[in-house]
């Protein structure tokens, strides 16, 4: 079974020092019910210094995540859209109205990750 280096792959494209450290027991050959490797639970610790660096433990440096986007692309057009409609304020018979809330809504509902029944 090949592990991934993490930490080797942050370090070389220049990115982000590690913000903490975990390291867990791994008893090699030693299987659990499910046939999966036996290993013990996570330690989280400040510092690599912190680890155990014994044989049988495994190390992984541990990272912030990017930022995510504020604003999905889709709702900041959706709104645009509603404000173009509301600027224009042509018949509600034409839809455009309808129309603007709906996509608004969509987007907002996709933005907090729900959905729309019959959507």
């Amino acid at each position: 079974m090949s592990e991934i280096n993490y930490q080797e792959g942050h370090e070389k494209a220049g990115q982000a020092k590690p913000v903490a450290w975990r390291y867990r027991y791994v008893k090699k050959g030693v299987t659990d019910f499910q046939g999966k490797q036996w290993v013990g639970d996570w330690k989280y610790v400040p510092t690599k210094e912190d680890c155990n660096d014994r044989p049988n433990y495994e190390i992984q440096a541990l990272f912030t995540a990017p930022p995510a986007s504020v604003t999905s692309e889709g709702l900041v057009k959706a709104v645009r859209f509603y404000e173009q409609v509301r600027r224009e304020d042509p018949p509600v018979e034409t839809g455009a109205w309808k129309d603007a809330i709906d996509w608004v809504l969509k987007e907002a509902c996709l933005v907090v990750n729900t959905g729309i029944k019959g959507g």
